[in-house]
Order: structure tokens, then C-alpha cells, then sequence
């Protein structure tokens, strides 16, 4: 059973709900204060109009002539149902008016008296009254009655309990399909990852053509599901061609070290034996070595060690270290420097991806071939590339290349575990800089850019 104080969408649609609840509540609070505030201060500007007109009458006229203009506003048929008007002695007896009944006023402060009861043409009536005291000792009292205002008032009540449960309605509505659409989103995931969870790496959250949230979170993820497939296929790959090239070596020590435990054999085959078991054992030895510098350039345990230095010298010096190796191919072997750029790395890093390259070149790209290695600025980077005329290989091999354990030659004729250009594309990542492997038609051409290091270097 779902827990509710759990659930993260419970506690988005309850917020939903109650914002909307407090938004429609507090729009009719203020619509309701402001309405009324409005008609009362209308009545009361009309009363002290109408109060202070007759105030100035009596003043000029005298008090005949105010008794006569309460007579004439009572007898002129407008706003008959809502005037009031009252005009008493000093003793407190009626004068003039409308009012059979009223309430003592007190005159001190002339102040409006809000919703009074008094008789009007015998009639009880709720009224507004503004009380005034005269010159001569008269009360004049000008009123109007509530009944009218106090019904558009309920009215106005009435439609806004009507719109806050019609809007209380639609913000149970509109939570529900909110709901719907959070857990009918999130349980696309949910069971995505379930099957994922349970072996099926190929499945897919399906996102469509949608742009919103939960969409860019679906591509988010689909990207990671396919970067793990990549990662745990390239393992598998890995782990395969771990095993093929340690069962072989390790399969001819044993038979080699076998036949010389059971059979007599010359000594000087014993040392053979012995030579060639060690020859294997080192190869083995040379395939951790180069597992190893590839971890250790993912995880970058050799930045410590960095250092400028000019790029130029140091591709001068592998070239010449392997000018002997390519000649005895049958190759030629050319170094080209447009600039001495500086960069900031591991001088012997950088050598060993140069040393793998030039290895590569001549392992695989024939005899006859001419390799050249170029050493240029780039604007904000040193390039370096290595291209031959060779064999080369083709588009859909390049760019799995880098791949540890990879090798164009799938019958493993050539000798090599596929781990040079691992090996470089990881000194590459290392240093930040690019690897790209392009078809020079023919020959391969391998360009690397590195930071120059003014432009490595942090401010």
C-alpha cells in the first residue's frame, strides 16, 4: 500500500490543491472587502453631501425653509424606497421626516451610525444614519436604507461560495489528472529500469518527439542505459581477449615446460625452452604493463608529473629511436616541425604515445610505405600528426580503433594484444586533449591536438 507522506507526487498535488485553494480564497476575500468598502463609502459620501447641503440651508434660510426642502425630497418620487430623512427639536420632538421611530442619537462627534433599526413609513428598516447637530439645537438626521445593498452583498457572498466550491472542484479535478500524468510518467521509468534491472539491457524508456521534463530525463537516461551496454560489451570484449591472449602464451609454457619434464632432451633445448618460456612470460608481464598505464591514465595518477616542455625535441628523438626499426621494413621514416610549440605534460607519457604510434605504423602499414610525423601549432594547440601511405584501414574499423583488445586483423596473424592506440587515446584524455582517426587515402592519418601550455596552464 502507498504511503502517502512518502510519495513525492501526493505532496505535489496536495501543494497543487491547497495553492489554488488559497489563490481562488484570497482573490474573493479581497474582491468581497473591496466591493462592499466601495458601496459603503459611496452611501456615506452621499450622506454627508446631502447632510451638509441641508446643514447650510438651515444656516441661510432658517429653519421653516429646512423643513420645507425635507417635505419637497420626500415628495419628489426619487429614491423613495431608499431616503431617509429625520429633523427633531432640541426637546427631541419630530419636526420633519419620514422616520416613525429611532434610535438616541448622540451628536457629539457627527460620526456615521452603521446598520441602526428604526421605523420607516411604518415599515422596520436596517438603516445607515448620519446624525448632526444645528446651530439652533436641531437634529437633523439623513439615512438610507440597507435592505437594497445588503441584498447585492448576499448575492455577491452567494456567487463567491459558488466560484470558491466550483474552484475547490476543479482543484480536485485538476490534482487528479495531475497525479495521473506524474505517476503515469514516472511508471514508464519505474518499469523501465525493472526490466532493465532484471537483465533486459536493451530495453528503453520511450520517449517520443515530447520536449518537456520527464522526456529530457528519458533521453538523460537512455544515454546512460547505452553508455552502460557500450561499457559492459566493451568488458565482455576485454575480458575475452584477456583470456585468448593469456591462455595462448601461458598454453605454450606449459606444453614447453611439459615436454622438457618428460622427455630427455638435450640440454641446450632446455635452455630453449627455458628462453622462450621467459620470452612468453614477458609478453604476458608487457600486456598488464600496458593495462596498467591505460588505468593509469583514466584515473589520471601521473598529473602530478607535468611539466612544460617543447614537442618538437621529443618527437625528434622517438623518430630517430625508430628510424633503425622502419628501415630494416623497408620504410621510410620522416620527422617535420612547422613550430617548437610548449605544451604542459609528461614528457615520457608523451613519448611512449609517440613510441606507440610510430609501432602501430610500421606493425601494420607494409613494406614500401613512407610514415611521416609532423609536429605544428594549431591555434591554441599543438598537433601532432603521424600519417602513412600503407594499407590503411577502413571507415567502420576506425572508429572502433581505440577500443582496448581491438585489431583490424581478426585472425590475430600480426603479433600485438590491440592495445596501442588504447594506450594513446587514453595519454590523450589525459593531457585534454582530441584523438581523430582519418582515411588519408590511402594510409591512415592519426591527428592529435594537445593544449599549448600557456593555454593549459590555469590563471
Amino acid at each position: 500500500m502507498l504511503n502517502f507522506r512518502h510519495s513525492v507526487v501526493f505532496r505535489l498535488v496536495l501543494s497543487y490543491g491547497v495553492l489554488v485553494l488559497l489563490t481562488v480564497g484570497i482573490a474573493s476575500v479581497v474582491f468581497y472587502v473591496n466591493t462592499s468598502g466601495l458601496l459603503l463609502r459611496n452611501v456615506d459620501r452621499q450622506l454627508g453631501a446631502e447632510s451638509r447641503r441641508l446643514a447650510e440651508l438651515h444656516k441661510e434660510q432658517g429653519l421653516l425653509a429646512l423643513q420645507k426642502e425635507i417635505g419637497a425630497l420626500l415628495s419628489d418620487d426619487e429614491n423613495i424606497e431608499t431616503e431617509e430623512f429625520l429633523l427633531l427639536d432640541a426637546n427631541g420632538v419630530k419636526l420633519a421626516g419620514n422616520l416613525s421611530s429611532w434610535p438616541v442619537f448622540d451628536t457629539s462627534d457627527d460620526g456615521i451610525i452603521d446598520e441602526r433599526s428604526v421605523t420607516r413609513l411604518n415599515k422596520p428598516s436596517h438603516s445607515r444614519l448620519l446624525p448632526r447637530r444645528l446651530d439652533d439645537g436641531t437634529v437633523l438626521v439623513v439615512g438610507r436604507d440597507m435592505r437594497d445593498l445588503n441584498e447585492l452583498a448576499r448575492v455577491i457572498r452567494t456567487a463567491l461560495a459558488i466560484g470558491i466550491s466550483t474552484a475547490f472542484v476543479l482543484a480536485l479535478i485538476g490534482a487528479a489528472i495531475f497525479r495521473w500524468n506524474l505517476e503515469h510518467q514516472l511508471g514508464v521509468i519505474h518499469r523501465t529500469t525493472r526490466e532493465i534491472g532484471a537483465g533486459n539491457l536493451r530495453k528503453r524508456i520511450a520517449v517520443g518527439r515530447g520536449h518537456d521534463e520527464f522526456a529530457r530525463i528519458g533521453r538523460d537516461v537512455n544515454r546512460m542505459l547505452d553508455d552502460i551496454e557500450r561499457l559492459m560489451h566493451t568488458a565482455r570484449t576485454v575480458s575475452n581477449a584477456i583470456a585468448h591472449d593469456l591462455r595462448t602464451p601461458l598454453g605454450r609454457v606449459r606444453g614447453a615446460l611439459e615436454n622438457a619434464l618428460h622427455f630427455k632432451v638435450p640440454e641446450q633445448q632446455l635452455r630453449e625452452t627455458a628462453h622462450s618460456a621467459i620470452a612468453e612470460i614477458d609478453g604476458v608481464v608487457d600486456l598488464f604493463d600496458k593495462l596498467l598505464q591505460i588505468s593509469e591514465a583514466e584515473a589520471g595518477v601521473r598529473r602530478q608529473s607535468f611539466s612544460d616542455f617543447p614537442l618538437a625535441k621529443v618527437g625528434a628523438d622517438i623518430v630517430e629511436l625508430y628510424a633503425a626499426a622502419a628501415e630494416a621494413a623497408d620504410m621510410t621514416l620522416e620527422f617535420n616541425a612547422d613550430a617548437a610549440p610548449l605544451i604542459h605534460g609528461d614528457r615520457d607519457l608523451i613519448a611512449n604515445l609517440l613510441a606507440n604510434l610510430l609501432d602501430n605504423a610500421i606493425k601494420y602499414a607494409g613494406p614500401n610505405t613512407r610514415i611521416v610525423v609532423r609536429v605544428s601549432t594549431h591555434g591554441e594547440h599543438a598537433r601532432i600528426v603521424v600519417q602513412d601511405n600503407g594499407k590503411g584501414m577502413r571507415a567502420d574499423k576506425l572508429e572502433r580503433a581505440i577500443e582496448r583488445f581491438y585489431r583490424g586483423d581478426t585472425g590475430r596473424s600480426l603479433p600485438g594484444n590491440g592495445l596501442g592506440l588504447a594506450i594513446v587515446a587514453a595519454l590523450v584524455s589525459l593531457h585534454e586533449g582530441t584523438l581523430r582517426l582519418e582515411d588519408a587515402q590511402p594510409g591512415l592519418r592519426v591527428v592529435i591536438d594537445l593544449p599549448l601550455a600557456s593555454a593549459s596552464m590555469p590563471a
